[in-house]
């Protein structure tokens, strides 16, 4: 009897396990899955551009470009992925009028399929506003602006690949 019990209990532990097992090793999503990290790249690196073109401020107050590296990240599914990450920051004068920047960059983002939120935060007499697009060809971009300073950065899509 003993034998007859571990036979029934023997294939159901291991289609239980099988199950839990396959929900620890889900697919990433199917963009994940189908961007190559040289498309990642390209989509964060064509929306810091075009960004930076219609917010239309002085070449000369913008800061080194640096070469983008692979960075790690967590696919949807936990499992390791890489993405890059994009950092601009803009110093100069005369400051822009960050009503019109703001209608201008969500206008654009919009257009390019990110969800636009927009916030402000006020400490002493400085105001610091921050504009966020997440969703597109890009995981998030973000606009932080302060008196004197306006910062863009963004963050691509993580996907499969290896640093």
């Amino acid at each position: 009897m003993a034998e007859t019990t571990r036979r029934i209990v023997g294939p159901a532990v291991v289609a239980l396990l099988g199950i839990l097992l396959a929900g620890c090793t889900a697919s990433p999503t199917e963009q994940e899955q189908t961007m190559t990290p040289e498309e990642s790249k390209h989509g964060l690196e064509e929306l810091m551009a075009s960004t930076r073109e219609i917010m239309a401020l002085p070449e000369d107050g913008w800061d080194p470009e640096f070469p983008l590296a692979a960075d790690p990240c967590t696919l949807s599914n936990g499992s390791a992925g890489i993405d890059y990450i994009d950092v601009r920051t803009w110093v100069g004068t005369p400051d822009p009028d960050p009503e019109q920047l703001i209608d201008t960059v969500r206008v654009h983002w919009e257009s390019e399929g990110l969800v636009v939120t927009i916030s402000d935060q006020t400490k002493g007499a400085d105001t610091l506003i921050r504009v966020t697009g997440r969703g597109g060809t890009v995981k998030n971009m973000r606009i932080v602006i302060i008196p004197g300073q306006v910062t863009l950065d963004g963050e691509s899509i993580c996907v499969v690949g290896e640093l």
